[in-house]
C-alpha cells in the first residue's frame, strides 16, 4: 500500500513524532505501508510545493493507494492563514484514492479559548471530513468542536503520538535522568501577546531553570531538551552556565525517544514531549499552555498532574508537583492513566483497521 502522507514538516519536532505515531498504527495492521512525506502547509522547509494542490491530487490519482492527513493542530487557524491544510478545492474535487484525517486537532493561543474558524475554513473543514473515508479527532476538545461544526462522522481516536509504543509503566527508576523540556521561544518573547508573555510566559521558563536547580542541589541527574532548533540558543543562555554539556536538541525522533525512555520522570513545556513520554509508561508533568494541551490532559483525565503558568506561584507549585511526581505514591494513579491510554489506543487501532478495510471492500 502507497500512502501520501502529508503533514506539517516544521523544524519542530512534536510534528515528526506524530508522523511517527501515524505510521507505527497503519503498519500494525498493514505491514508493507509505505509512506511518501509531504507538506501539508507552508509551514514546512519546502515554500514552494505543500498541501492538496492539482499537481498534488495528480500525483496521489497515479500513485497512492490513500491519502493521510494528520497531525499537529492543522484545525487552528493564525494570521497567515484561516486553518492549517493549504487546499485548492477544484482540484480536491477531482481526487480519485481515499483519505483518512488522522490525529488532527484544534487550538489556541497561550492561555486564550478554542480558535474560532472562519467561514471559509468551516468550508473547507467540511469538505475534507464529508469525502473522507476517516476522520479521527486528537483529544476530546476537537471532537466537540467538530460536532459543533456539524461534523457528527468523526471519532476520538487520541494523538497518535501516544501509540508510538504503548510501553507499560516504567517503574521509578532512581538512576534515572529527569529531562526538562523547554516551551516554545515564543512564550519568553512576543509581540502578540506583550504583558502575558512577559508575565506569565517569563515566570514559567524562570519557575523551570529554578526546578532544575533544586533538582542537582538534592543530587539528581537533571538533562534539557528543546523541541526546535530555534528554541536553543535561550535554552543554553538559561542553562548551559551552569549546566554544561546538558542541553540538547535532538535532530531526529529516534534521537529524541532514545533520551526519552532513559528518562526517571519528564517535566514538559510541550505537548508531545509529554506525549511521547505517556507513550513510554514515564510519568510526567505538563505545562498546561493553551487548549492544544487542556484537549489532551482531558482526554485522559491528566489534571493531577499539569501545572498552568502563572505570574507569582508558578515555581513554587512546580516544585511541589514534581516532588510528588518522583514520590513512591504516584505511581498508583499513574497506573490508572495508563489504563486508560491502553484503551484509547485499543479503540483508535479498531477504528483505524475498520477503515482500511472498508478501502478493500471499495475497490
Amino acid at each position: 500500500m502507497e500512502i501520501h502522507h502529508f503533514y506539517p514538516r516544521t523544524s519542530n519536532i512534536g510534528d515528526h513524532f506524530v508522523q511517527r505515531g501515524i505510521e507505527a498504527m497503519v503498519r500494525r495492521i498493514v505491514p508493507g505501508a509505505t509512506f511518501q512525506l509531504l507538506n501539508i502547509n507552508s509551514r514546512g522547509k519546502d515554500k514552494t510545493e505543500y498541501g492538496l494542490t492539482q499537481s498534488a491530487v495528480e500525483r496521489a490519482n497515479r500513485e497512492a493507494d490513500l491519502i493521510i492527513v494528520g497531525g499537529s493542530n492543522l484545525y487552528e487557524g493564525s494570521f497567515r492563514w484561516p486553518w492549517g491544510v493549504h487546499l485548492e478545492i477544484d482540484a480536491f474535487k477531482n481526487l480519485q484514492v481515499p483519505l483518512f484525517l488522522v490525529g488532527i486537532g484544534t487550538g489556541s493561543a497561550f492561555g486564550s479559548p478554542v480558535h474560532r474558524p472562519s467561514t471559509r475554513a468551516k468550508r473547507e473543514i467540511k469538505l475534507l471530513n464529508d469525502y473522507a473515508t476517516f476522520s479521527g479527532a486528537r483529544d476530546v476538545l476537537t471532537f466537540e468542536w467538530l460536532q459543533r461544526l456539524g461534523i457528527s462522522e468523526a471519532k476520538l481516536m487520541g494523538d497518535p503520538a501516544t501509540f508510538v509504543f504503548n510501553r507499560p509503566l516504567q517503574r521509578n527508576n532512581q538512576g534515572g535522568h529527569i529531562l526538562i523540556t523547554m516551551p516554545a521561544r515564543r512564550f519568553w518573547t512576543s509581540k502578540h501577546q506583550f504583558w502575558n508573555v512577559q508575565l506569565r510566559g517569563r515566570s514559567m521558563f524562570n519557575g523551570m531553570v529554578a526546578l532544575a536547580r533544586t533538582l542537582l542541589e538534592k543530587g539528581k541527574e537533571v538533562m534539557v531538551t528543546c523541541n526546535d532548533p530555534v528554541d536553543l540558543p535561550l535554552a543554553q543562555t538559561l542553562f548551559e552556565p551552569w549546566l554544561p554539556g546538558r542541553v540538547f536538541c535532538p535532530e531526529t525522533p529516534e534521537e529524541y525517544f532514545a533520551l526519552l525512555s532513559k528518562s526517571r520522570a519528564v517535566v514538559a513545556g510541550r505537548l508531545h514531549t509529554a506525549v511521547v513520554a505517556f507513550s513510554l509508561g514515564i510519568p510526567f508533568i505538563l505545562v498546561d499552555l493553551d487548549q492544544r494541551t487542556h484537549g489532551f490532559v482531558q482526554t485522559y483525565q491528566l489534571e493531577p498532574w499539569t501545572i498552568k503558568p502563572a505570574w507569582r506561584t508558578f515555581a513554587a507549585r512546580l516544585q511541589e508537583q514534581t516532588d510528588t511526581l518522583l514520590s513512591d505514591e504516584a505511581s498508583k494513579s499513574w497506573k490508572c492513566f495508563i489504563g486508560k491510554r491502553d484503551q484509547m489506543y485499543t479503540s483508535a487501532m479498531d477504528q483505524l483497521a475498520c477503515a482500511l478495510a472498508s478501502m478493500k471492500l471499495n475497490t
